[in-house]
């Protein structure tokens, strides 16, 4: 499994944010999809987000939406039933996507995040013990490695998984169009699910930077920022599930908003600035799957001395 690059601590530390929607994290590096034809790797990083998929019920549909506003280009990945392909950035996979044409059988679409543990099925058992949910049983995905879908208690999806490849080493290059940033959950209960996250993978969990007491934090694994845990925003009905949210970097942030509109998406975020010269949005894209989108520059590159 590819997966995140990373900066080095120092510029993590002064990289954390704070967003306007509710959604505060520190920058890490881009989120890569799965190469099957990887050399098998023993490395495994517990708690890195290493892989993100997307459920759609019409994937041409989505191919040509995320083509056309990201950059992405394809790779078709012939499977036993369905369809799936592979979003590739500069040659390197980010994500991958799977098509369910009946989506009432299988939920709304969603991007979904996949986890690292050592154990799925042992993981699997230890959230139903802690108020989880599993709606899909551990099983083996060929050329994927053991994986299992899980609810956390307030209703969060993830999956856990454990890379047939293992996991790639993190590094220093810096975010590019097109590759994910950063992932943050939104839950009603911040603190529970603080403590379900760090008992499920680990995580050293910290308060996040700039927020009141008890009502965000972020999860470090190998002692780099993978996610942070944040309330739900004000304007969701009460009463909402909570939900993973996955940025994008982006060139442009007003122009993609603009153009995901143009390509029948939805803004559900408008573009707004964050600290440290970062701009933000929420997007939906045509099928209703939710993701962000986001324009940030290394401050160190620019001479920054923040």
């Amino acid at each position: 499994m590819s997966l995140f690059r990373t900066h080095t601590r120092k510029t993590r530390r002064s990289m954390a944010l704070l967003l306007g929607t509710g959604l505060s994290f520190a920058i890490a590096p881009p989120l890569h999809a799965a190469d099957t034809s990887a050399p098998a790797k023993e490395q495994i990083l517990p708690g890195k987000i290493v892989y993100a998929q997307l459920t759609t019920p019409d994937l041409d549909k989505a191919k040509a939406f995320y083509s056309a506003l990201l950059g992405w280009t394809f790779k078709d990945i012939p499977v036993s039933k369905g369809r799936y392909t592979q979003a590739i950035v500069n040659g390197h996979p980010v994500a991958g996507l799977v098509e369910r044409p009946n989506m009432i059988a299988h939920g709304d679409p969603l991007w979904l995040p996949f986890i690292s543990v050592q154990d799925v099925k042992a993981a699997a058992n230890a959230a139903k013990v802690w108020g989880g949910h599993i709606l899909f049983k551990p099983q083996n995905v060929v050329g994927r490695g053991d994986e299992s879908v899980i609810s956390d208690p307030q209703g969060g999806l993830f999956a856990a998984l454990r890379s047939a490849t293992g996991d790639t080493p993190d590094d220093t290059t810096p975010p590019q169009q097109g590759e994910w940033v950063w992932n943050a959950l939104l839950t009603s209960n911040p603190y529970e699910a603080a403590g379900f996250y760090q008992k499920l993978f680990g995580y050293q969990v910290e308060a996040a930077p700039d927020t009141k007491r008890g009502s965000s934090y972020l999860l470090e694994s190998q002692s780099i920022p993978r996610a942070t845990i944040n309330p739900l925003p004000p304007r969701l009905p009460v009463g909402a599930h909570a939900r993973w949210m996955n940025f994008v970097q982006v060139d442009n942030v007003g122009a993609t908003a603009q153009k995901a509109a143009e390509l029948g998406g939805k803004v559900l975020v408008q573009p707004h600035p964050d600290r440290q010269g970062t701009i933000i949005a929420i997007i939906a894209d045509p099928a209703g799957a939710a993701f962000g989108v986001m324009e940030w520059h290394d401050a160190a590159a620019t001479g920054d001395a923040k």
